[in-house]
């Protein structure tokens, strides 16, 4: 199977100004979906999970995750730290994707420190979703 991943807009105009450790970063997350998808999340040092997990489905931040099939992974910016909570690993930084229906299409759409300063899950604005 062919996995493909394209980049939202914003995402790809901003991308030649990131540094290049963020540059880096998300290239090697996409050198590994390329070849292996996202079919065994065991192949990504970083968690990966979806965006509206752990949030109440009342929440509109749930809504705005889940309507837009909001995915992140954990991209190991400025690094990895092992998880309390499972065989994984999370980081300050996450990668934001689109992935529709469990397809083999991604999409890029925006690179985020995890949480907002009040505590919040960070989520990409929707100009970033287009």
């Amino acid at each position: 199977m062919e996995y493909i991943f394209d980049y939202g807009k914003l995402f790809a105009n901003e991308f030649k100004h990131y540094p290049q450790n963020q540059q880096d970063a998300i290239l090697d997350f996409l050198d590994i979906y390329e070849v292996h998808g996202l079919r065994s999340f065991k192949l990504y040092k970083g968690k990966i999970a979806f965006s509206w997990k752990g949030l109440n489905y009342k929440d509109p931040a749930y809504q705005y995750a889940k309507s837009n099939d909001l995915w992140h992974a954990h991209i190991g910016l400025p690094s990895f730290r092992k998880s309390d909570f499972g065989p994984y690993y999370t980081s300050d930084m996450i990668l934001h994707f689109q992935w529709v229906n469990k397809g083999n299409v991604i999409k890029v759409v925006d690179i985020t420190p995890h949480y907002k300063a009040d505590r919040q899950f960070w989520l990409p604005a929707p100009s970033y979703l287009k």
